[in-house]
């Protein structure tokens, strides 16, 4: 038994797609864009998408948690809204430079990163803690699990923080260096219990939860933006177009999409995935064109 991947195409975008989710309140996938806009999509791809948020600078992240909504401009800024009503979004002068990355905290609190080498940890716009990260040029990942956080950034070089104390009193505890020109995703991976990251030399990196490396292979001909789990599977999506499937106990290669299967025909920097419903991924990049895949059983 395995599964077809039937792809309905959303157009609207007028600039290249920078990060999407999926929202579980709602049932709604979000995108990011370069033009300015946030858009909402229904969970199946009926219907055109919704423009809920509209700014003269691009977006580059967005994120959900709970009823709240939160999304980052390359200017810096961070918008917040309830679910029921983006007109009353909130929005924060939160980083200098572009914000990349927004991860749920600890009860309302959230975790921003930019690109002034910052984490800032806040609550309803007011900061709770803020760190510089030397050296990081920007923060473009900020990943959280059970076993505690990874942060990984332009430079290359990540860090592992394995308590929410730690992360809190910013104690760099695990340095993990080998993503050569940057380091963009990474995901837990609960049943190994290690972290799988992907960067700029397109190679996907696996790390025990102390950073000492255990695997490296090459995954994508250019740089992994995006990594998600779905399906038992680990997803990939990078600058060569391509939207790639790994078996999550052997990490071999199981299926791709590509522009032949109704894939992107550009970069791919956005990825997300709905495990709460019929099991799909949204992905989308430089195309301006997001995908979504949905799976239906074969046997």
């Amino acid at each position: 038994m395995g599964t077809n991947e039937n792809i309905v195409h959303l157009s609207g975008h007028q600039g290249a797609l920078y990060d999407a989710c999926w929202d579980p309140e709602s049932r709604t996938w979000l995108t990011a864009g370069g033009d300015g806009i946030i858009a909402e999509w229904n969970s199946d791809g009926s219907a055109e998408g919704r423009a809920i948020l509209h700014h003269d600078r691009a977006f580059f992240c967005v994120a959900t948690a709970g009823s709240r909504r939160y999304a980052g401009t390359e200017s810096g800024e961070l918008f917040s809204w309830n679910q029921s009503s983006p007109d009353r979004a909130r929005r924060f002068e939160t980083h200098s430079n572009g914000l990349f990355s927004v991860a749920k905290g600890k009860a309302n609190s959230i975790i921003t990163g930019g690109g002034d080498e910052r984490l800032v940890w806040q609550e309803d716009g007011v900061i709770l803690g803020e760190w510089r990260v030397p050296g990081s040029r920007k923060i473009r990942c900020i990943v959280p699990s059970p076993q505690g956080w990874f942060v990984g950034t332009s430079s290359g070089t990540a860090w592992t923080f394995e308590s929410w104390q730690s992360l809190r009193d910013l104690r760099l505890e695990k340095r993990v260096e080998g993503h050569e020109g940057g380091c963009y995703a990474a995901i837990w991976h609960h049943k190994k219990r290690v972290w799988l990251s992907g960067g700029r030399d397109g190679h996907i990196r696996v790390w025990d939860p102390s950073g000492t490396p255990i695997l490296a292979f090459p995954a994508h001909e250019g740089a992994v933006y995006r990594m998600v789990q779905l399906n038992g599977l680990i997803w990939t999506a990078g600058r060569d177009k391509i939207v790639k499937a790994w078996d999550a106990t052997s990490l071999q290669p199981l299926r791709r999409i590509s522009h032949k299967e109704g894939g992107s025909t550009r970069s791919v920097n956005a990825l997300a995935a709905a495990v709460d419903a019929t099991p799909a991924l949204l992905f989308g990049g430089d195309d301006r064109m997001a995908r979504l895949a949905r799976f239906e059983e074969e046997v």
